[in-house]
């Protein structure tokens, strides 16, 4: 395939993934090889990979609402044959939302729906997701600033799961599927071994692996970087991504999921090393600091989540949710600890300038905390709610990762309208 100057740009680190978002928005084709093409639309909808069988066409992944219908125009300017099978890599809505489409579109011809396959868990995902919808929407409205946002739930099942390993003849074509946990529990990566071809699903997207978002259930970096080396072990020669552009080359495709597992991996190891020490969360947060030349890797960059994200996750996930300090086990109300401060440091108006002083030296972290007790013990103040705010900002434009970003944003508009 001849190289693309966009891709290489955002290979080389000088173009940001917003210009190839833009590149793909009205519904992109990348030819992946004879009979197989992966449709893109934006970087946060996932990739939907079409393969082309006797038996009609496979899809990894169906995109999310609000391009799911795109996508399949797209798909559909490309081949009209019926769609046989639907992969979900996992089931977050960015890749399964899109069934109902497709099922509806096979109504509408009056031939069969196709057959789901997917991981066990996809199943048990979707029935939290019901169960958890209020949660869900809250989540995703913070993190995305979507107000009034209700989670989407009641997508179809899968037909077909597997636990571990799963072969697959389709029209004349072989897919071996593969479970990994990492971002999710219910986690596949598919190999099309004929022509070397390795859709990760989400085990790959172009910026640093999503395993410790804030708001989200467990994830598991270490058997993530796992995943990682299986797949390095087959040496692709094609990677699809769950989100960004595709890969050509060996070189490249094995350096991507080597470099990602290595990082993974340093966070895993020096967690765990602390952790071994009798490491307190405090501790293992400050002392755990990824090296540069990782986040320095294009498709490594910390805009999504952020690597002191992950630490917290791997300690949570070996030792429990107690963070070693005694103050936390059973903690005081955070009203209470703020009201006590408050009155000790001669008012929350006092709290609140210092927060202010200590932002504007640029420890951005302390002021935070400090705010937010001035802004708990006078939740009325105008005044003192007004330099939260300030401080919140601040700390927003010095944050590099989306969630970091989007979470301290909820308080800062929060402490806009208390400002009035």
């Amino acid at each position: 395939m001849a190289s693309d100057p966009l891709f290489e740009r955002l290979w080389n680190g000088n173009a940001p993934m917003e210009e190839w978002t833009t590149a793909v928005s009205h519904g992109a084709i990348t030819p992946v090889a004879d009979g197989i093409i992966t449709v893109h639309t934006t970087y946060f909808c996932g990739s939907v990979t079409a393969i082309r069988t006797g038996e009609g066409l496979v899809l990894i992944d169906t995109a999310k609402p609000d391009t799911a219908r795109r996508t399949l125009e797209v798909i559909r300017s490309w081949d009209e044959s019926p769609i046989h099978t639907v992969i979900f890599t996992h089931g977050h809505i960015d890749h399964t939302s899109g069934i109902a489409v497709i099922d509806a579109e096979a109504d509408a011809k009056g031939v069969p729906r196709p057959r789901i396959i997917a991981h066990r868990n996809v199943k048990r995902r979707m029935e939290r997701y019901v169960a958890s919808q209020g949660f869900n929407s809250l989540v995703q409205g913070q993190q995305f600033n979507m107000s009034g946002y209700v989670y989407p739930v009641g997508q179809r099942q899968p037909d077909a799961v597997y636990d571990e390993t799963l072969s697959l003849a389709i029209g004349g074509r072989r897919f071996e599927l593969f479970h990994g946990r990492g971002e999710t529990d219910d986690a596949s990566f598919v190999w099309l071994p004929e022509r070397r071809v390795l859709a990760t699903g989400d085990f790959v997207i172009w910026v640093f692996p999503n395993a410790g978002n804030p708001r989200k259930v467990q994830r598991y970096a270490a058997e993530w970087a796992a995943a990682l080396r299986q797949m390095e072990g087959l040496k692709p020669a094609i990677l699809i991504p769950g989100h960004g552009p595709v890969v050509f080359g060996d070189e490249r495709a094995l350096q991507m999921l080597r470099e990602g597992a290595e990082a993974l991996e340093y966070l895993v190891g020096e967690t765990l090393a602390l952790i071994n020490r009798g490491a307190t969360l405090d501790e293992v947060l400050h002392g755990v600091k990824l090296p540069p030349a990782f986040l320095a890797k294009p498709y490594l960059a910390a805009k999504y989540d952020d690597p002191e994200f992950l630490v917290r996750s791997i300690y949570h996930f070996y030792a429990g949710w107690f963070d070693g300090d005694a103050a936390h086990l059973k903690p005081a109300r955070t009203a209470e600890i703020a009201t006590e401060l408050a009155e000790l440091a001669g008012g929350a108006r006092k709290l609140a300038e210092r927060a202010a002083r200590l932002s504007e030296q640029g420890k951005s972290r302390l002021a935070v905390q400090l705010a937010e007790f001035a802004g708990t013990a006078a939740p009325d103040d105008p005044a003192i709610q007004a330099i939260r705010a300030r401080v919140l900002q601040t700390a927003i434009e010095g944050d590099s990762s989306l969630m970091g970003k989007a979470f301290l944003s909820v308080y800062q508009r929060q402490a806009q309208q208390r400002a009035g």
